[in-house]
């Protein structure tokens, strides 16, 4: 016959099924202290013969729920932009650029004039960085950073313009026509007499010429890629 402690009280004596009664009903826990006949002091109950009335297969312990965040938690939002503002975007750059470029070519004898070219460089860095992300990465010459930043290496820059610029009407072309785009070749010979003239512009005398076409022709290039750009963009997300 079995003893137990209910309420920190000795209670019984009761026999085993009593016990298995007991246990199913949640009155006797495994740490419920029992004690019998012939044991010398009161022991947990799953330290005694009584083990084996209690389930074998233990549930495992329901996981806490998650800790949510506190209420001054603060995460900024993904930036996220839609198609319409990209294009958006590549015509207002092109226009700063180009009215930049147009009036502080003239004016850059005055401090006004070099503020403008300034202006219409970083435009442009702008376009030419955005141009090269819509070319797929396992085609393209080089990534967008590169694309503008190697244009600021002295020297190395009339080489670059032949990968950067002439590269990027080569890859616009490409894109265009693989997505069936009609209309929005970019003129390849164009890009490439405006890279040649870059060079010459080294050239005293004759580079003041080469300038000012190259300037023109610089201007009309970059206007048709960025169109194949806005046509590329319009068509990936239609």
């Amino acid at each position: 016959m079995w003893h137990y402690q209910a309420d920190n009280q000795p209670t019984g004596p009761i026999d085993f099924s009593e016990v298995e009664a007991l246990i199913q009903k949640g009155k006797i826990t495994r740490s419920t202290k029992v004690w019998r006949e012939g044991m010398a002091d009161w022991q947990p109950a799953i330290e005694t013969e009584l083990q084996s009335a209690f389930p074998q297969n233990v549930p495992p312990p329901v996981a806490p729920p998650p800790i949510s965040p506190s209420p001054l938690t603060y995460q900024a939002p993904s930036a996220q932009i839609s198609p319409a503002d990209d294009v958006k975007r590549l015509n207002n750059w092109f226009l700063t650029f180009w009215i930049c470029m147009a009036a502080g070519i003239p004016l850059s004898i005055v401090i006004v004039g070099i503020g403008g070219v300034i202006a219409g460089i970083v435009f442009y860095c702008f376009i030419i960085h955005k141009l090269w992300s819509l070319i797929p990465v396992n085609v393209a010459k080089t990534t967008p950073g590169k694309a503008v930043g190697f244009f600021f290496i002295p020297f190395f820059n009339f080489y670059w313009s032949f990968v950067a610029f002439h590269g990027l009407a080569q890859a616009l072309n490409a894109e265009t026509k693989k997505h069936s785009i009609p209309n929005k070749e970019v003129n390849e010979g164009m890009s490439l007499t405006y890279c040649i003239l870059m060079c010459c512009s080294i050239i005293p005398l004759l580079g003041i010429l080469t300038s000012i076409v190259g300037l023109v022709i610089w201007i009309i290039t970059l206007k048709q890629m960025k169109n194949a750009g806005i046509a590329l963009i319009q068509k990936q997300t239609a």
